[in-house]
């Protein structure tokens, strides 16, 4: 049986029944400002069964606004049941002349916001979870040009984290004989290295292949995040070997080759959903393929064409050599890669330089580059950087052509993951710290 399909068709009859219950007519203004109404009529509501029939019009009615009134209602929303200072206030000055239990659960509750009640009610509708995950993202878009929501996003990313906890996740196998409407998903979704067609698809799904995806119960046929996998024979240094098949062996596999994870969708950004699916996947490779002893991504340095040409045009670095620096000027000629010269004059300043962005330059005490962020913080050691590892034109356009392998041992993952957690140090192998030398 279905458990999600089962709660959502349950949900979905009470919500009918609660219907009767609703009076919708008297509403008025534009569109947002009747939804605000509603939402305002949520937070105060007691019945189950309106509440469920409430909750799915505020849900239905949002899908309904253009991007111009969803801007108005996050906005209006947000001072009519954002948080009330003067309350909290009051509460945190009787709380701090009388510290005791009760004062301290009415200071707690004071705190929290109105819009979380709202959207945890919200999430309860039919297909509430993925109006909510699309309500984000919504709301993502608006940010930067209205910082005031910044608090909302914050209620939205506590309940998301709590609906999207990995003890309540599933991890599925996709192969060639998965539903066809998931597979034109991890198709639409797959943004590192793109999937052209089926028979693409097919090839990524052959025996020499896996994929596994995360999927929430409320979200039937939405995976969450996806791993492509290649089974070779050792580290496969070059994105072009892996969809050249040349290393893929599945019956002398004996490495696993993680080499695209994709979060597909867009609201649950910063919801961390990848630290364990590598491990989770790791887990059931040790399990399936026996065989297989080591475990390592191939992965891209998106980040490091930017930083180095911002680099070269400051002149002066604290992580480049001064002559390398009059080297690494030839890649202002965007056909360096078809001149065997400066291809090999290159290399060597492009791999020190490629080093140096990964573990030297940080920000906020963390490597700036954000696929390394997350694989340090997974536990990965950066064990091998490799040249003309991505030579398509994005390969190239975001760094130089430079692929890496993180290296997941799993007796070091955990020790790695607290080491940078409690001090922030990286693990890294000693090729990778030969560049720095």
């Amino acid at each position: 049986m279905n458990i999600g399909r089962f709660t959502k068709n349950l949900f979905e009859s009470i919500a009918d029944s609660g219907e009767n219950f609703l009076s919708l007519g008297r509403l008025r203004g534009t569109p947002s400002q009747k939804l605000i109404s509603l939402c305002e009529d949520l937070i105060s509501h007691k019945g189950l069964a309106s509440g469920l029939a409430l909750a799915r019009q505020i849900v239905n009615r949002y899908t309904l606004l253009s991007q111009k009134q969803k801007l108005l209602f996050f906005l209006e929303l947000n001072l009519k049941i954002g948080p009330d200072f003067i309350i909290i206030q009051s509460a945190a000055e009787k709380f701090s002349k009388t510290q005791n239990d009760e004062n301290l659960k009415v200071l707690s509750e004071s705190i929290k916001s109105k819009r979380g009640k709202l959207f945890s009610r919200m999430i309860m509708a039919p297909n509430g979870a993925h109006a909510i995950v699309l309500l984000r993202e919504d709301l993502l878009g608006f940010l930067s040009s209205n910082p005031e929501l910044m608090g909302m996003d914050d209620d939205l990313k506590t309940l998301l984290k709590s609906w999207f906890n990995p003890g309540f996740l599933l991890l599925k196998k996709i192969d060639w004989n998965t539903e066809a409407a998931i597979l034109e998903k991890i198709i639409q979704y797959e943004a590192v290295h793109d999937i052209s067609n089926w028979t693409d698809l097919k090839q990524r799904l052959a025996e020499d292949r896996r994929c596994f995806a995360w999927f929430h119960p409320s979200l039937e046929d939405e995976p969450l995040i996806f791993v492509e996998i290649a089974l070779t024979r050792g580290i496969s240094s070059s994105i072009q070997d892996i969809f050249s098949n040349k290393n893929s062996k599945s019956k002398q596999a004996d490495t696993a080759i993680f080499y695209s994870i994709n979060n597909c969708q867009k609201g649950l950004k910063n919801i961390p959903l990848g630290n364990f699916l590598i491990k989770f996947v790791v887990m059931q490779l040790s399990v399936d393929l026996p065989a297989i002893k080591t475990y390592s991504t191939l992965s891209p340095v998106p980040g490091f064409a930017k930083w180095l040409k911002a680099e070269l045009k400051i002149g002066k670095s604290n992580f480049l050599d001064a002559d390398d620096i009059e080297i690494l000027k030839l890649i202002a000629d965007e056909k360096w890669i078809k001149n065997v010269k400066k291809c090999k004059a290159l290399e060597k300043p492009l791999m020190k330089a490629c080093a140096a962005y990964l573990v030297l330059a940080k920000s906020n005490e963390k490597p700036l580059d954000a696929v390394a962020r997350f694989h340090f913080g997974n536990g990965a050691q950066l064990f091998r950087l490799n040249w003309m590892g991505n030579i398509s034109t994005h390969g190239l356009e975001e760094s130089c052509g430079i692929m890496v392998n993180y290296l997941y041992d799993t007796k070091q993952i955990e020790s790695n993951h607290e080491v940078y957690v409690q001090n922030g140090e990286l693990s890294i192998s000693k090729s990778v710290k030969a560049y720095l030398d």
